[in-house]
């Protein structure tokens, strides 16, 4: 019992003449979740839509256009098909814009370095030979 009417009563466990302590205050609701975007799958949330390759397919273009177009073809469907939920398509349809973008990227840069190397063996034969008649006529 409190000796005086302003004392606080204590808990008979508190050695130190404590007040025991309140449990905090429960914490507030966490925010509504936005609603599933316009992709929704059936049971929840739809995949991050896939990277359709397009910088693979504009680099074949421009390396090789022949392996470019099937890989700009590809790569352009990747969003039409995303869009009406076929995602293994999706998917699909970008390793293949993947694939051959990377395949026109290789046959050009092969090309060109071996006609860098054809036009150097060119002019190395061809200073060879003016050299050579030089040589001959003195």
């Amino acid at each position: 019992m409190p000796e005086s009417p302003g004392e606080a009563m204590t808990e008979p466990s508190d050695p130190a003449g404590l007040p025991a302590q309140q449990p905090p205050p429960p914490l507030p609701p966490p925010p509504p979740q936005p609603g599933p975007g316009p992709y929704a799958a059936q049971f929840g949330y739809a995949p991050v839509p896939v990277n359709n390759n397009l910088g693979w397919a504009i680099g074949g273009i421009l390396v090789c256009w022949p392996f470019g177009i099937p890989s700009l073809i590809k790569s352009l469907a990747v969003n039409s098909l995303w869009a009406q939920g076929q995602f293994n398509q999706a998917q699909l349809a970008a390793d293949e814009a993947k694939k051959w973008g990377k395949i026109g990227i290789i046959v050009g840069a092969s090309a060109y370095g071996l006609l860098i190397l054809a036009y150097v063996v060119f002019f190395i034969v061809y200073a060879v030979l003016i050299g050579s008649l030089v040589a001959t006529t003195q």
